[in-house]
């Protein structure tokens, strides 16, 4: 959570930036573009993991509630992260529709990872451990 609390960060430094008019501000592009790549990349390892650990335990999938259903509802939005991320790296010029976009879809992602987090923690606890 606090690697994605950082890359975060950084984007909020772009947003201020561009959008807020804060001059002086530095925006470490290539930090940004790289961890938030691997924050992705762990969530969707975390998505892999938990499906494998369901099947292992259970021999069933999608039975821990609003875990996997928050679980499944970040899979688009972690594509588009991805997506617009690699556009907008790959393709630089001038935006304002798909960075805000980036930047709104990824602040959900956050939300529902610590959403994520919670859930996660009760099904360990209530699942799992007894």
């Amino acid at each position: 959570m606090a690697l994605s609390f950082y890359v975060l960060l950084l984007g909020w430094r772009r947003f201020g930036m561009v959008h807020l008019g804060r001059a002086g501000l530095t925006f470490a592009w290539k930090r940004h573009v790289s961890l938030g790549g691997l924050t992705i990349g762990i969530w969707l390892a975390g998505i892999c993991l938990g499906l494998g650990v369901s099947w292992w335990t259970w021999k069933v999938v999608f039975i821990t509630n609003g875990h996997y259903q928050v679980g499944l509802a970040m899979l688009p939005l972690m594509v588009f992260g991805l997506a617009s991320g690699r556009v907008m790296d790959r393709r630089k010029a001038r935006r304002r529709l798909l960075p805000l976009a980036h930047g709104l879809n990824n602040l959900v992602l956050v939300a529902l990872a610590l959403v994520q987090l919670a859930t996660g923690i009760g099904v360990i606890r209530d699942m799992i451990l007894p």
